[in-house]
């Protein structure tokens, strides 16, 4: 059928159909993989939202009481949004038995205890990848990946602390295996965060003492960079358009700058938007609405929108045309909906291949 109707026309109904579809569709011919495989698709396509983690209230641990455990749901893109349906976790046979502890960029890192073991998961693929146990006790885990990038995905795990730095084992998927490094921060460790994005091959942790490191993951190599405001619980790091940078609130307006090479040293910061409460909900000048009203999430990485948190609503948020773009609800305060983490990351090839 792709040769009656030329590859020209092909290319076009391909680029209106969704993630998900796409991803299934590579399994057609070699000719239709070459072409969903090929760049110039992929700058055809829109960026998406991938998907939305967020605890959907308590359940109970199956066996007539005890401990009762926050449930995942999952919800995937349709088209250029968030659809209202959730998806099934359940397809991953350990999703019971570990815990969810980080995600990027559409891939989710899961981890059990007793014996300790580590898997990525695609929930968008519905593929997932059992990673050799670590070698050491784990104190903090981190996943690195960029499915725009390559198929490469990264775990970093933190393994000890330093004075100024810390011992880490990473798993590579390209070599398959661990490898044990040292880090220099070159700050005191109890200044880090846990507060870690990962752009550009680096991941790029906050520091209380208001820096950001940048660890290469390639060299292992730290760079620290003074930032414009103090690093509070509410402060982010994120990416757009291929520049890092820093969100930060104080309850009442959220202040985003950005830098023009983070991996240049003395590199400055400039003020891109500055967002107040009333900019996204009616009535929310209120003082009793200012410090609840919204929560950033994430950036978009390609367009001036940022994901907020309003309670029960993601909501996109346009900072050019300061307007709210499209929102989307999860549950009720009744429910106890929580979101906890949002991608957002363009369709590529690489995000069907990471765990083939």
């Amino acid at each position: 059928m792709d040769g009656e109707m030329g590859e020209d026309v092909l290319t076009e109904i391909l680029a209106r159909l969704p993630c998900r579809s796409l991803a299934r569709f590579q399994c057609v011919s070699t000719s239709w993989r070459r072409i969903i495989s090929s760049d110039y698709l992929r700058r055809r396509l829109p960026l998406i939202t991938s998907g939305v983690l967020y605890h959907d209230g308590p359940r109970g641990d199956g066996c007539g009481g005890g401990r009762r455990e926050q449930s995942y749901t999952y919800a995937c893109a349709s088209g250029g949004g968030i659809a209202g349906e959730a998806a099934d976790l359940g397809f991953f046979p350990c999703h019971e038995t570990s815990t969810i502890i980080d995600g990027c960029n559409g891939l989710l890192l899961y981890y059990a205890s007793r014996p300790p073991a580590f898997h990525v998961v695609s929930p968008t693929t519905r593929r997932w990848a059992a990673l050799p146990a670590p070698r050491a006790r784990t104190l903090l885990s981190v996943l690195a990946f960029d499915p725009a990038a390559s198929p490469r995905y990264r775990v970093v795990c933190f393994t000890g602390w330093l004075p100024r730095g810390a011992t880490v084992e990473v798993f590579d998927s390209e070599r398959g295996g661990w490898a044990d490094h040292e880090l220099d921060f070159g700050l005191d460790t109890d200044a880090m965060s846990a507060t870690m994005h990962y752009f550009g091959g680096a991941l790029h942790v906050l520091a209380y003492s208001g820096h950001v490191v940048r660890v290469d993951l390639d060299t292992m190599a730290c760079a620290v960079t003074a930032l414009p405001a103090p690093v509070s619980c509410r402060a982010r790091a994120g990416h757009c358009r291929g520049r890092l940078r820093f969100a930060s609130s104080d309850g009442t307006r959220l202040r985003i700058w950005e830098i023009k090479d983070a991996a240049a040293s003395g590199g400055e910061w400039a003020l891109k938007h500055e967002i107040g409460v009333s900019d996204v909900v009616p009535g929310g000048g209120s003082s009793q609405q200012q410090a609840i009203t919204f929560l950033f999430m994430a950036f978009h990485p390609e367009r001036e929108v940022v994901y907020l948190w309003s309670p029960w609503k993601l909501l996109a948020f346009d900072t050019v045309e300061r307007r709210v773009e499209e929102e989307w609800v999860f549950g009720s305060e009744k429910e106890g909906a929580h979101l906890i983490q949002i991608w957002v990351f363009p369709f590529s090839r690489h995000l069907a291949d990471a765990l083939a």
